[in-house]
């Protein structure tokens, strides 16, 4: 019987027994080398690079955290973040290795044939592979493709590692090979690794979709093969033949480079983003494992979306030819639209990094990752080579151009720094090019409510880990504006928290003096809504409330006079909202409707409504 596991019917009892038989301190050590102080474990954080360890285990609470960085949870988002698996991988692998037995769930028929059906799909692509790379290894015929990858610098354990290839210069190599392993011909085309002759109803035969290619097998994250990318060995056309899309291959949705590049990119903390195979496989020899490719298109958005879930930061480096300049515009958009912190090498004297490498080397190419620009700076040199601008208003011009880039920008002090940089290159004065940016930016928000934020300023403190300035904290650059939290109240949530996670009486208290939707940080809200509707904390969670949880527990915080603490923070707190203006109000309903609390947020909109009839 075909079954699965599906988090929904996965009982609580059984994700938390796997939570308590793992030795968080046995997995983590298989990723760091960890040294004991105490109670507690030190190394280096796999997730940035550090050279004095801020990276903490505490087996205790079962929680890391990182000091550095604010990365921190439990066992399980440790490995979602290091692997890049779902929840349920993590529990899967985990129940496994310890023992754990999970319930299963029947698959329908229609689950179970697209089950069937993927599962066919791996195992042909997998023969194929295997196919492909042994000619290109150990047959005689595979010498061409062998003497190819020579002369572009490849050498045998690099085509071992991205598993390389060669298809024959023949019509039937493959379908011969897969015929004597039970593949049938169909199930080649359905696939994209052959093609039927003939008329539509009418089959003339079939024959080998890639011939007298050197091939480059797509391998995802888990390093299975997907699809490949051929390229001719002679004057043939197509010069690049890729896998068509099917069921289960998307070229918008994959990276090449990625089986090997997940974990550079976490290593390194940005994404070299190129446009050749070639080129990937030139920087991850060369030292740079965290270098993808998108697949002969376009960067996507879901590709964006992919590079995200591993890095805020990319360096763009795209051909030097004019095609490549304006696909690194386009991909800008894509990638500064995912919330992407995004960079722009340009290099001079070779068309590409592979060419560069070879020419110049390594040491030279770290030198134009030292130079990059930031998007925002490559789009306005860009435009302004193409038509310089002249007149006040091919000037004006061009900041109207430019203003939905800036609009864009989260950061209050970046697009500060962006709106001097255009008065400072155009001769035009701060103010009025701050007046024509908000013009743009008015026009399009027209007839929408504006609620105030409070200024976000970064400051860069392990310490310090939410950006405090002054009395005020904010989220962090990439995170959407939030109110104004004070330092005062922003304490006083962490320590009613921690209050309450060791002692889960108090909540009658807290609930009776402040309500259940007073807190302003959002994780805060959200570990008190597990703790007040589950009466535990929680175990699968957003990143962001695991790493605020790891930091609250980890925490070296004195509350042995408990019952003045609580009493304390809850004066604290109603101190700072009899004080709270009404827009901060706004603000706090706008940010709960957000986070779908619409309870809580009704309720603030009832506040909100007593004070304006009050006149406040």
């Amino acid at each position: 019987m075909d079954i699965r596991l599906h988090q929904e019917f996965m009982p609580e009892e059984i994700i938390e027994e796997v939570r308590l038989r793992t030795d968080i301190v046995e997995i983590i050590s298989e990723y760091v080398s960890l040294q004991r102080k105490g109670k507690t474990y030190l190394g280096l954080c796999p997730f940035h690079t550090e050279k004095t360890p801020s990276f903490t285990v505490t087996p205790e609470k079962q929680m890391f955290y990182c000091f550095g960085c604010n990365v921190g949870g439990n066992v399980f988002s440790f490995l979602m973040k290091k692997e890049n698996w779902s929840f349920i991988e993590c529990v899967q692998n985990l129940a496994s290795r310890y023992g754990v037995a999970l319930p299963e769930k029947e698959l329908s028929p229609r689950e179970r044939e697209a089950n069937r059906r993927r599962q066919r799909f791996e195992e042909i692509h997998e023969l194929a592979t295997s196919y492909f790379h042994e000619l290109l290894l150990n047959a005689p015929e595979g010498e061409v493709g062998r003497l190819y990858f020579s002369k572009r610098g490849v050498d045998l354990d690099t085509m071992k590692s991205f598993r390389l290839g060669y298809a024959p210069d023949r019509w039937d190599g493959l379908l011969t090979f897969m015929k004597e392993r039970g593949v049938q011909p169909n199930e080649l085309v359905e696939n994209g690794l052959a093609i039927e002759r003939g008329t539509q109803g009418k089959s003339g035969g079939y024959y080998d979709r890639f011939r007298n290619r050197v091939l480059f097998s797509i391998l995802d994250r888990r390093n299975h093969s997907i699809g490949f990318g051929g390229r001719v060995l002679d004057d043939s056309l197509p010069k690049y033949l890729n896998s068509p899309e099917s069921e289960f291959f998307n070229k918008g949705h994959q990276l090449y480079g990625i089986h090997r590049a997940h974990q550079g990119i976490r290593e390194k903390g940005y994404a070299l983003l190129v446009e050749g195979y070639m080129d990937v496989i030139a920087l991850q020899n060369a030292g740079y494992p965290n270098a993808v490719a998108s697949l002969g298109t376009a960067l996507t958005r879901d590709q964006a979306k992919l590079l995200r879930r591993y890095t805020q930061h990319v360096i763009l480096l795209y051909d030097s030819d004019e095609a490549g300049i304006q696909a690194a515009l386009r991909g800008g958009e894509i990638l500064r639209d995912a919330g992407i912190r995004l960079d722009v090498a340009t290099l001079k004297g070779a068309k590409d990094p592979d060419e560069f490498l070879k020419r110049y080397g390594a040491e030279d190419f770290g030198k134009v990752l030292g130079q990059v620009l930031n998007y925002f700076e490559f789009k306005y040199r860009t435009l302004v080579k193409e038509v310089p601008p002249q007149t006040i208003q091919e000037k004006a011009e061009l900041v109207v151009k430019l203003a939905p880039d800036i609009i864009k920008v989260s950061s209050p002090i970046e697009r500060e720094g962006y709106e001097r940089f255009l008065s400072f290159e155009l001769g035009l004065t701060f103010e009025a090019v701050q007046r024509e940016i908000y013009r743009v930016e008015n026009k399009n928000t027209k007839n929408v409510q504006f609620i105030e934020y409070s200024q976000q300023k970064q400051v860069s403190s392990g310490k310090n880990r939410d950006n405090i300035k002054g009395e005020i904290i904010s989220q962090g650059e990439n995170t959407p504006a939030s109110p104004t939290v004070h330092l005062k109240v922003y304490r006083s949530e962490r320590i009613l928290l921690r209050l309450l996670i060791e002692e889960i009486s108090y909540l009658p208290k807290i609930k009776a003096e402040l309500g259940e939707s007073f807190w302003k940080v959002p994780e805060h809200q959200q570990i008190f809504n597990y703790l007040n509707q589950e009466g535990k904390l929680p175990v699968n969670s957003e990143e962001q409330v695991q790493s605020r949880l790891a930091s609250l527990l980890l925490e070296e915080l004195d509350i042995t006079h408990s019952e003045r603490l609580l009493e304390d923070c809850i004066q604290g707190i109603l101190s700072t909202q009899a004080n709270e203006r009404v827009e901060d109000l706004q603000a706090r309903m706008a940010a709960l409707e957000k986070s779908g609390d619409m309870a809580g947020a009704m309720a603030l909109l009832k506040e909100i409504g007593e004070r304006l009839k009050r006149g406040e």
